[in-house]
């Protein structure tokens, strides 16, 4: 079998190498990593570039710079998910695998600071790192979510109630209640699909319906 050469391998094994170096920066010694975002994307350009040519040229090295371009990628990547939530802890509580926001979802509040702690702490719903608008917060449940997005109440505004949806209703109520929201018992509606509403910290009605 023939291995390849010293070089060659020292340019295979770097992305995994920095991989291994960053996670250990990042979970043990707390260094905050997003400043490489753009570093590091610039890296997989240029790469890209060098790997085309070295295609197009037909160069020995063309199969390793792919492997590391892939690689590099992946590392950018895992960073992008790391810091894709402004807290990269994890909450210790979530409804997550409990309820589906099943659209992008608007909620006019008051107080968007406040409205956004308690979404993240009776929902487990996380706040993103970037925000679209400077005047709201958007807050997911993971990456692939949709987003809940808390606006700023205007008074000639007008939204239809939120609406979440699960497969467990009751489970879902009960986890509420224990929380300490306001929610109401469970209802059928003329489909005659179950729902319930819960009032958040500012009053405002959301409805938890039966998965369809």
């Amino acid at each position: 079998m023939h291995l390849p050469s010293t070089p060659v391998l020292i340019l295979l094994l770097t992305p995994f190498a920095l991989w291994a170096v960053l996670f250990i920066l990042a979970e043990y010694g707390r260094v905050t990593l997003k400043p490489l975002v753009p570093w590091l994307l610039a890296a997989c350009w240029i790469l890209w570039g060098t790997s085309a040519i070295a295609n197009i040229s037909d160069r020995r090295w063309k199969g390793a710079l792919s492997v590391v371009y892939s690689g590099i990628s992946l590392v950018l990547g895992w960073l992008k998910s790391r810091y894709f939530f402004e807290d990269t802890g994890k909450p210790a509580y979530s409804l997550r695998s409990l309820l589906t926001v099943p659209q992008p979802t608007y909620v006019m509040v008051r107080d968007v600071a406040a409205s956004s702690s308690w979404y993240s702490e009776k929902f487990g719903l996380r706040k993103l790192a970037e925000q679209a608008r400077p005047d709201g917060v958007a807050l997911q449940f993971d990456q692939a979510a949709d987003p809940v997005i808390l606006i700023p109440k205007d008074p000639a505004g007008f939204r239809r109630a939120p609406i979440f949806f699960t497969r467990k209703i009751r489970k879902v109520r009960s986890r509420l209640i224990e929380s300490g929201v306001s929610v109401s018992p469970v209802q059928k509606d003329r489909q005659g699909t179950s729902f319930f509403e819960i009032q958040d910290t500012e009053g405002n009605t959301l409805e938890v319906s039966e998965q369809p």
